[in-house]
């Protein structure tokens, strides 16, 4: 019997302590069904699967290092990751320790129409996801527009109305223009800490020196509103001059050093896909800077580094990149978006009753056997006031259970024929520089790509078919840097062997 463990996450919205439940009921079947002995559990509760910062799901990252388990199993794939390039990052994490990830409601195999499946599934949560995320950012873009409040903090010194709208509070404001003439007259932070808790003893809490150092530097006190890099003058209320807030900034920033650039998050979409066709080395994303302090990014061979190993050149990564999502773009006909709806379809049609649901089917079946023996039992001429009761007491429990068949039926994440049209049609039409969109074309149609130096071999994963093109990329190869993997880069280290 394989080992295994169970990742299950609820986020906070619209879902409970039987979310979680629910979820680990169908995963310790599914385990005892297929053999896996589940070893232990990994449970985030209330966070969400758009960020990777979940405690839980980083330990089982860490602890697959240990190679105690075989197999992660997931409720669905949406609990794993919302987002297709997490998922494969962390998932080329786990194939590194030989760790494979299973979903328990959807049969995906690891041939190319299981990957296909996977690719698509995964790809439609995050493009939906992208979806609701820009209503969200409309939404707080009206709100920012009307320079209202949005969210939970309110700054020192402000209250909020009815309408959503900052007011200067009569109580904390004194406080804030307190501080900034203190700070310009000379006092430092420790200095002025003091002097407010003496003068407004019990009025602010927790650690004032960092309340003081943030408020400093917050432009709403000069009557500036701000949110997510939105800046509107005037759209608060004023409660320092602007002579008072600037001299307090060329104050502060004389003893500030200058913040290091950030460095961008490069995104490497190829990464488990594209493979080095003289020694079947997996390829990974790099980036170097050159003499000029241009930033550069490319796709080199894992032995490129050791000695005596690959020699193939490196290949520039919006080059190559570009030119997959172009013939992956190209399989978007109606002859394969037909054939991939009806497949998924298909597989659809078997998963109607999960575990969670055929429990809950089963159930509700021997709720209204027990019904109908009890009014049977009453026309017999038994007590009727105690069966009575016990009737009530299980039509109520019949009522929860189709509550809860009715969500687990509508949270299903397998789609139909139709939706699985649309959704692809909404790729064909769509910008192929959008990321979301170029990440779904790669994930769903491209299962390998053998790359040397001046050819190609991409095995798609419709049809499991190959395509071998010869391309020109001479002026687009350059020699593997030697200034090596740039600390922007991650992929190598999670990339399977």
């Amino acid at each position: 019997m394989n080992n295994a463990i169970l990742y299950a996450r609820y986020s906070s919205h619209g879902q409970t302590e039987q979310s979680i439940e629910g979820q680990l009921n169908a995963i310790y079947d599914y385990a005892a069904k297929n053999g896996y002995n589940v070893i232990r559990e990994y449970i985030d509760r209330a966070l969400s699967g758009t960020s990777d910062k979940r405690p839980q799901f980083q330990k089982m990252l860490n602890d697959s290092a240990k190679q105690q388990f075989d197999v992660v199993l997931v409720y669905s794939l949406d609990r794993f990751a919302r987002n297709r390039y997490d998922s494969a990052i962390h998932k080329a994490h786990l194939k590194k320790n030989n760790i494979r990830v299973i979903s328990v409601t959807e049969t995906i195999t690891d041939d190319p129409a299981g990957i296909m499946i996977e690719g698509l599934l995964e790809s439609m949560a995050e493009y939906y996801s992208a979806e609701l995320s820009q209503k969200v950012k409309r939404g707080i873009a009206i709100s920012v527009n009307k320079c209202q409040h949005i969210g939970s903090f309110i700054p020192l010194g402000y209250t909020v109305d009815e309408h959503l709208k900052y007011q200067i509070d009569p109580l904390t404001a004194p406080i804030v223009e307190r501080c900034f003439a203190l700070y310009a007259a000379g006092n430092s932070l420790k200095r002025i800490g003091e002097i407010i808790n003496e003068e407004y003893s019990g009025i602010l809490s927790g650690n004032i020196y960092n309340t003081i150092n943030r408020m400093l530097d917050r432009v709403n006190y000069r009557g500036v509103y701000n949110r997510g890099g939105s800046y509107v003058e005037g759209g608060m209320p004023r409660i320092v001059s602007d002579e008072l807030f600037n001299t307090v900034q060329r104050m502060r920033n004389k003893d500030k050093k200058t913040p290091a650039r950030a460095r961008a998050h490069e995104e490497y979409i190829l990464t488990t896909k594209i493979y080095c066709s003289m020694d079947n080395e997996m390829m990974v994303g790099v980036s170097g800077t050159s003499k000029t302090g241009a930033i550069h990014h490319y796709y080199t061979c894992k032995n490129v580094w050791n000695k005596n190993g690959c020699t193939k050149k490196n290949v520039k990564k919006d080059y190559i990149e570009n030119f997959i999502v172009s013939k992956a773009f190209e399989e978007l006909e109606d002859n394969n978006i037909a054939l991939i709806a009806k497949t998924v379809s298909e597989i659809s049609k078997c998963e109607n009753n999960t575990p969670i649901v055929s429990e809950l089917k089963k159930r509700l079946k021997d709720n209204t056997s027990a019904i109908d023996n009890l009014l049977h039992a009453i026309e017999s001429g038994e007590h009727m006031d105690l069966l009575s009761e016990r009737i009530t007491q299980k039509k109520n429990e019949k009522a929860d259970l189709e509550k809860q068949l009715a969500r687990e039926l509508m949270e299903k994440t397998i789609v139909d024929e139709a939706e699985i049209k649309f959704f692809l049609n909404k790729l064909k039409s769509g910008n192929i520089n959008d990321t979301v969109i170029r990440r779904a074309l790669i994930s769903i149609f491209i299962n390998k790509i053998y790359l040397s130096d001046d050819h190609a071999k991409i095995v798609f994963n419709v049809s499991n078919k190959a395509v071998e093109v010869d391309y020109s990329m001479i002026e687009e190869l350059e020699k593997p840097p030697e200034y090596g993997i740039s600390e922007s880069s991650y992929m190598t280290a999670t990339a399977p062997d």
